[in-house]
C-alpha cells in the first residue's frame, strides 16, 4: 500500500471515529429519537431513559443472540411495565448506569422479569452506550449471578 493510500486511509477512520455515534443514523433506533444524544461527551442525557424505543430493542436484541440454548431459543415478544430503578455516575466508575427493570413477554407466551441496564461507553470501541438484560429465573450459567444481581443497582 502507497504512503499516499495510508494517510488516506488513517484520515478516513480517524473522522469516522471522531464523529459522534449515531450522527450518521448507524446506531439501534436511529431515527426513533432524534433529540437524544447518545454519545454525550458528559454532558445529560448521558445514556438514554429506560422507556426509550432504542433501548428496548437493544434489549431484545441482547435477549435473541444469547447461545441458542441458553434462552431455550426463547425471544423477547413485547416489554412492558418498564421502570428505573436507578441512576448513577460515579459509583465506582465515572460512567453513567441507568438501571431498570419491567415485565418480558416471552416467544413461548410466559411472562418474566427483566432487568437491564444501559452503560455510557460500553459501546463498539467505547463510543456509545450499551445494553445488559438478565431474565429473571432463566439465568441458568449465573452469568448475571443469583437473581440478576449483576444488572440491578447496588
Amino acid at each position: 500500500m502507497s504512503a499516499i493510500a495510508r494517510v488516506t486511509l488513517a484520515a478516513a477512520l480517524a473522522a469516522g471515529l471522531a464523529m459522534p455515534a449515531g450522527a450518521n443514523g448507524n446506531y439501534p433506533g436511529a431515527g426513533d429519537s432524534p433529540d437524544h444524544v447518545y454519545f454525550s461527551r458528559n454532558k445529560e442525557p448521558r445514556v438514554p431513559d429506560c422507556l426509550d424505543t432504542s433501548v428496548q430493542k437493544a434489549v431484545s436484541r441482547r435477549v435473541a443472540r444469547a447461545y441458542p440454548g441458553y434462552y431455550d431459543g426463547r425471544t423477547i415478544m413485547n416489554l412492558d411495565r418498564v421502570v428505573e430503578t436507578g441512576y448513577q455516575i460515579g459509583n465506582p466508575s465515572p460512567l453513567a448506569r441507568r438501571y431498570c427493570e419491567g415485565h418480558a413477554t416471552l416467544s413461548d407466551g410466559n411472562i418474566h422479569r427483566v432487568y437491564y441496564k444501559v452503560v455510557e461507553h460500553q459501546g463498539f470501541v467505547g463510543i456509545r452506550w450499551n445494553v445488559e438484560a438478565c431474565l429473571a429465573g432463566l439465568d441458568r450459567w449465573r452469568v448475571y449471578d443469583g437473581n440478576c444481581r449483576t444488572v440491578r443497582p447496588q
